[in-house]
């Protein structure tokens, strides 16, 4: 007896005046698509026509359990014919509201599954629930996303047919045989070309990138702005972000502009054999984006597995209870034997006896973990030694980081020459003429020194056949250059190894290796050094030498370390009543007279205050005369400081501390309103710019394994928490 029960209307045999259903799993969990049921029933009441999509439709065969379908459309074929067209609930989440995916970064397929099927409910196996997810989901509906999630870690919807999604792995035990007797006449055998390798892409996005433009312009209250390529630390101006993750950002009205950071994206192929063939034929996936490190190799010896299975069977069948995704022993035809077959797809014509269109797949059988359980452990191994590779491990991937370069070291601060002449001559109703020397500019803090690559970084597989322990060595970052004015290169750090494995030869990368699990950067480029303060000078406002101008000074710079001390730049005598000004100084004799100010401070350096003030002006007054030599300036600071080794693996070395910038001399300017007498001034020279200092040294290196091991279920029967067998309605045992 076939039933199909759809609102107020009931179609039983004779009603049904044709129908199939067909289902098909993905073996390689890489589609979703639902299962279909197509009908064409006599009716005569014509508002079957007034349909809503996905109204749910019940198939029921004899005694079997009733099956659920959601209607996707209805057209009239004729005065009382209708062919009503349904999907399983996997076709609910193919249209309507989209899914806005984002970046994952550990979240559990327990927490994520969910919140994708949205309205449509979920099972999910709970060997399933805390496998943890990494990588990117575009926006895209929520069927292809679910499906990328099963991708990667190897999970199927079994069944669908009750309006739930039953999310599990597939069995790989035997559901039933399909006997000669039950194939009908034509079947056939097909064999693919050999695949000699797979070739998995794995993605990894990692915060860093620059910043981009998402949206510029107007935009209207609820309006969702959406991106091309992921991104993070939004910012607007001109409306508010009400929403947002790394796809989409939902924004109040107004005219503004929306930025944010891009990702890097990284990616890295792993490859598994499958066959050995004259010419090579190699399947690549280089689109699913939730394949990361942690599940690479899994997934692409999964594809192997599947790919190493060349023959499929298709033919027409008298089914029984089997269901696409069960494995089956079937008779083949041709060999006349029984082979082992995971079916692909059933299409079953629904009559009074039910047939079936079969296609399954020859010598695959579905790849188990339910076994064991897989922990994804993760290792990080410094100094040197032997490691003991923990029972039950299966895979080891490693990524050696060797010890970084030092620093290049800082550079000199910048000295300064002899005091500039300057003359000007009063306003009324004083008029007289001034002459001598004025400020120099300050000599420039020597700039920091340029940071130390990062560390060799080399990624792998370990082969761990026949072996228990490792030897390994982690290598150690290289010295900081010293002062050198050619400046020299810091020393290299030194080689990591793990048996036979070294990052000898292996590049360095400027941005380094992000762990996917924790997030925890390691290498790349150091920091660059910081610079040393500059030395007091002219002011740099100031343009045009006269009286009002002429003392105007900028103070010497300090220096903020690496540890946030501060180093004071040397002090400059400033006049009492503006601290702006150098303070001043007069001599005079009959009519002559000369003003002269103090050198002034030089800049600091870290470890050492800058130094300051300068000495005072050489001053002599005679008879017929003032001579002067104007104050000299200070040298800049030398650092005592050297930067120190980073706290991150593999990290380049900080450039060295760059040394203070010299002082300009002092000022020194002179009048006479007398023919008999002269005023002679020697104009000041100013400092010499401190050395830079020692760059410093590169951070150590290290190694990181991340670690799949199985550790066997205890198989036996289920107990109650009081020890008492776990019994079903008939009184007989669970066993696992």
């Amino acid at each position: 007896m076939n039933q199909i029960i759809y609102s107020k209307w009931v179609f039983e045999d004779d009603d049904i005046r044709s129908a199939q259903i067909y289902r098909a799993t993905s073996l390689i969990a890489d589609s979703l698509e639902p299962n279909t049921l197509n009908a064409t029933v006599r009716c005569s009441d014509s508002s079957i026509l007034e349909f809503e999509q996905d109204t749910r439709l019940t198939y029921v065969h004899s005694t079997d359990l009733p099956a659920y379908f959601y209607i996707q459309d209805i057209t009239r074929t004729g005065p009382d014919e209708y062919a009503i067209s349904a999907m399983s609930a996997i076709g609910r989440l193919i249209h309507g509201e989209q899914h806005y995916g984002g970046i994952y970064t550990g979240q559990t397929v327990g927490q994520v599954i969910p919140e994708i099927c949205g309205p449509v409910p979920c099972v999910i196996k709970t060997n399933l629930q805390d496998v943890q997810i990494y990588g990117w989901l575009p926006i895209a509906s929520r069927r292809d996303n679910l499906a990328q999630i099963l991708f990667a870690v190897g999970a199927w919807i079994r069944d669908d047919l009750d309006g739930v999604l039953h999310i599990e792995r597939l069995w790989d035990g035997y559901t039933a045989n399909i006997t000669q007797a039950q194939i009908y006449q034509g079947p056939s055998m097909s064999y693919g070309a050999k695949v000699t390798q797979v070739v998995v892409t794995e993605h990894q996005y990692v915060q860093g990138g620059e910043e981009v433009t998402l949206f510029e312009g107007q935009s209207q209250q609820g309006d969702i702005i959406t991106f091309s390529e992921p991104a993070y630390n939004l910012r607007a101006s001109g409306f508010s972000i009400l929403e947002s993750n790394a796809n989409y950002a939902k924004i109040t009205a107004g005219n503004g502009t929306l930025i944010g950071s891009a990702y890097i994206h990284n990616t890295r192929q792993v490859s598994a054999d499958v066959s050995q063939a004259a010419e090579p034929n190699v399947v690549t996936v280089s689109d699913a984006t939730l394949v990361s490190l942690v599940n690479s190799s899994d997934v692409a010896q999964r594809l192997a597995q599947y790919y190493a299975c060349l023959a499929t069977f298709d033919g027409d069948i008298l089914p029984g209870q089997q269901l696409d995704g069960n494995v089956v022993g079937i008779y083949d035809p041709f060999d006349r034997q029984m082979v082992q077959a995971c079916l692909k797809s059933l299409d079953i014509k629904i009559s009074g006896t039910l047939k079936a269109t079969v296609s399954a797949l020859v010598g695959f059988k579905p790849p188990q973990v339910d076994d064991s359980q897989t922990l994804d452990e993760r290792i990080v191994l410094t100094g040197s030694g032997t490691y003991q590779i923990p029972a039950g491990t299966t895979l080891i991937r490693y990524v050696l980081i060797s010890g970084a370069q030092g620093g290049h070291c800082g550079q000199k601060g910048g000295d300064v020459g002899t005091s500039p002449s300057v003359s000007w001559t009063n306003p009324p109703p004083f008029e007289n003429q001034l002459r001598g020397c004025g400020l120099a500019n300050g000599g420039a803090g020597g700039e920091g020194g340029a940071p130390g690559a990062g560390a060799r970084i080399l990624e792998g597989a370990l082969d761990i056949s026949g072996i228990d322990s490792i030897v390994y060595s982690c290598g150690v970052g290289g010295l900081g250059a010293a002062y050198n004015p050619d400046d020299s290169e810091g020393a290299l750090g030194s080689d990591t190894t793990l048996g036979s494995a070294t990052t000898a030869g292996a590049q360095a990368s400027e941005a380094g290796y992000t762990d996917p699990i924790t997030g925890e950067k390691y290498g790349g480029i150091g920091d660059q050094g910081i610079p040393g303060g500059k030395g007091a000078g002219k002011a740099a406002t100031v343009t045009t030498i006269n009286s009002d101008t002429v003392q105007l000074f900028d103070p010497a710079e300090n220096v903020t370390d690496e540890d946030g001390n501060i180093w004071n730049g040397g002090l400059t005598e400033t006049d009492p009543d503006d601290p702006e000004r150098v303070a001043m100084k007069t001599r005079e004799n009959d009519g002559a007279y000369i003003w002269y100010s103090r050198g002034l401070g030089a800049g600091a350096a870290a470890g050492k205050n800058g130094n300051g003030p300068g000495p005072d002006a050489s001053v002599s007054v005679r008879s017929s005369s003032i001579k002067a030599t104007a104050a000299s300036g200070v040298n800049g600071a030398t650092p005592t400081l050297t930067p120190k080794k980073p706290a991150q693996y593999g990290k380049g070395g900080r450039g060295g501390y760059g040394g203070g910038g010299a002082s300009s001399g002092g000022l020194a300017v002179g009048s006479t309103d007398s023919s008999d007498y002269t005023v002679s001034i020697t104009a000041g020279t100013g400092g010499i710019g401190g050395n830079g200092g020692t760059g410093g040294p590169g951070g150590d290196g290290c190694i990181i394994l991340y670690i799949s091991r199985r550790v066997p279920l205890e198989r036996g029967p289920l107990v109650t928490s009081d020890t008492k067998w776990f019994l079903d309605k008939h009184g007989r045992r669970f066993i696992t």
